[in-house]
């Protein structure tokens, strides 16, 4: 369920948006929908406030985006031991080891990192020699992480393997885009991927980063022509209509073999991605992993 309506005049979005809504909202509160990707025009997200709508142009909002505008960060801890603390990071929260350690008051450092909008597993150590032997596994590749995301399009193949070396491409909105070089030169990077369903222009994936680059999965799954709903990021038009306010990654599980031990940590399915679930028509029990 969505608002959709035609528009009357031409006018700057913001101003159509205010007026559709009666002036019970903000325009800052309107400007922070729009950040959070709620919003087409003609059937493409919108971001920008000043954009310019013409009379006859349909615009679709989210039912739900006033309560995805203003969620609170929920910190859970998964585990925690004298040496490791694991977290099942919010979407929103910036990896920062002062942030983590005011609000969790508690000695830990970051044993890797997860980008501001991925949920999920995310492994700290309680000091530094931790940390030091935790980042020591993940180059060693003896750490296996296991994430979950829905991809734009349907996807015919059941499972796959991309590997390219990634560069620096350009930069949106404050951040660098990676992608494929084009003469074997950059950051070697391989993910392995399956497919656990998939419904109209909407496909359900497991995907394993054998690397740790930056933007590896998102980089990935766009070079294959079905980036991340929605990652607007890596692309600029999706095949799939259903909304996002940020690109669905999840990281689901982390196993590691450290001291002597075997340690597997799941993180549970966030509300956005149960909720993307139900709209996809797809069943917890295709999540077999």
């Amino acid at each position: 369920m969505r608002f959709r309506w035609r528009v009357c005049h031409s006018s700057r979005l913001i101003d159509a948006l205010k007026e559709r809504m009666k002036g019970s909202f903000s325009a800052r509160l309107l400007k922070r929908a729009l950040e959070s990707n709620i919003c087409r025009v003609n059937g493409r997200i919108e971001r920008f406030a000043s954009r310019a709508v013409h009379e006859g142009d349909i615009v679709e909002l989210e039912a739900d985006w006033e309560s995805n505008v203003n969620a609170k960060l929920s910190y859970s801890i998964i585990y925690e031991d004298d040496h490791l603390l694991v977290l099942d990071k919010p979407a929103g929260a910036v990896c920062c080891d002062q942030k983590y350690q005011a609000i969790l008051r508690r000695p830990c450092w970051l044993a890797h990192r997860l980008d501001k909008d991925t949920t999920g597993v995310l492994l700290f150590g309680k000091t530094q020699n931790v940390v030091e032997e935790l980042q020591q596994c993940f180059e060693n590749r003896t750490i296996g992480k296991s994430y979950l995301t829905f991809a734009d399009g349907a996807i015919d193949q059941a499972e796959g393997i991309i590997e390219s070396y990634l560069v620096k491409k350009k930069s949106f909105q404050g951040q660098t885009i990676w992608g494929p070089s084009s003469c074997g030169r950059g950051l070697y990077a391989k993910t392995s991927w399956r497919r656990l369903a998939c419904q109209g222009d909407v496909s359900l994936l497991h995907c394993q980063p054998y690397t740790g680059r930056t933007h590896q999965i998102r980089a990935h799954l766009a070079q294959i022509g079905h980036p991340i709903l929605i990652d607007r990021q890596y692309a600029s038009s999706f095949r799939s209509s259903i909304f996002a306010a940020r690109p669905l990654l999840h990281a689901y599980r982390l196993q590691l073999e450290w001291r002597g031990r075997t340690f597997q940590f799941e993180a549970p399915l966030p509300k956005d991605f149960e909720t993307m679930m139900a709209q996809s028509h797809f069943s917890k029990d295709q999540i077999s992993i």
